[in-house]
């Protein structure tokens, strides 16, 4: 019994590597250059083959050489297992309605504190102190806080604010990440009207990375099978 997927991707960028989105990590992965098989002098890569037991960025590749084809294990730049980093999930969704406000208000820092210190920019007053609450994505280096909510405790400046999240044995900040308001007392606006806990958009996937040394040619078509070991078959 199996998981199988059969499709086709085209290289968006030669000599950039690519991710697949499988929605599963397979057990075998094959994938056949369409584009270099057709064509009337085959050179380069034409065949993939990987199995989750080998190691990170390997494959066996076969790549033909003024018509000649040789078999090679290469230990880099092959297929790597892909998963999205805790709490790199979620982004802010794009296309709001017109004269709609984010929520999402982009993060510059953290403090590691009883109640952690944020540098953003936002429109927060003392109405919000007690009442708003935030929650936190796609920060890098404090990975603990991607999830957490907290409760706004008090408003230093308008690129600060404090939240009821104790930090302290957190991982220094590093980069990155947004803070959503999802309740609450609305900050300011001049716009009209302004959304509250705006969408954030799921960019959350599994599959594999395709190394550089098999996205070599812009707009190459390769067509892929993906097989998973399960104790359920799919359609």
């Amino acid at each position: 019994m199996a998981i199988v997927k059969k499709g086709t991707l085209s290289v968006v960028t030669g000599g950039a590597a690519q991710n697949l989105n499988l929605g599963f990590i397979p057990s075998y992965f094959r994938m056949v250059n369409k584009t270099i098989q057709t064509s009337g002098t085959i050179t380069g890569v034409t065949n993939v083959e990987w199995w989750n037991d080998m190691a990170n960025a390997s494959a066996y590749i076969t790549t033909y050489t003024t018509g000649v084809p040789a078999l090679s294990y290469i230990s880099s730049n092959g297929v790597t297992p892909y998963v999205p980093a805790p709490g790199r999930e979620f982004v802010p969704l794009t296309g709001l309605p017109a004269g709609a406000t984010s929520t999402n208000l982009t993060i510059t820092g953290i403090s590691k504190a009883a109640n952690a210190s944020v540098t953003a920019t936002h429109a927060f007053t003392a109405a919000d102190i007690g009442v708003t609450t935030v929650t936190f994505h796609g920060v890098v280096g404090m990975t603990q806080i991607n999830t957490l909510s907290g409760v706004i405790q008090s408003v230093t400046s308008t690129t600060s604010f404090t939240v009821n999240i104790n930090s302290t044995s957190f991982s220094s900040y590093t980069s990155g990440g947004f803070a959503n308001v999802i309740t609450g007392v609305p900050p300011s606006t001049t716009q009209g009207f302004q959304i509250f806990n705006t969408p954030l958009k799921n960019v959350s996937f599994q599959g594999l990375t395709l190394g550089t040394t098999l996205m070599v040619n812009t707009s190459d078509v390769w067509e892929y099978l993906a097989l998973l070991d399960a104790s359920f078959t799919s359609d």
